[in-house]
């Protein structure tokens, strides 16, 4: 295994990340607001189409994040293999 296909999937998966990672804090903020809101408030009602939103949306960045791991986690060097890449994530 070579140092530079270690570097794509790293790449790789850093750019899932970036991609999924708002859409993740956005499901989560709406999260907090239903748990804190009444339930009858537009607040709740906003928070919960947020949600439904965030979910559908993070549904195949899920897949597309979990194929990214894989990959970065098949393509690691091995362990007596250097590896120059201190910029984790």
């Amino acid at each position: 295994m070579t140092i530079e296909i270690y570097e794509k999937s790293f790449i790789s998966l850093k750019r899932h990340i970036a991609e999924y990672l708002p859409y993740l804090e956005k499901a989560i903020a709406a999260i907090k607001i239903l748990e804190t809101t009444d339930a009858d408030s537009e607040e709740f009602s906003q928070a919960l189409a947020d949600l439904h939103v965030a979910a559908t949306i993070l549904e195949p960045y899920s897949e597309g994040m979990v194929e990214a791991i894989n990959q970065f986690t098949d393509d690691r060097p091995d362990e007596d293999e250097p590896c120059n890449n201190t910029d984790l994530l």
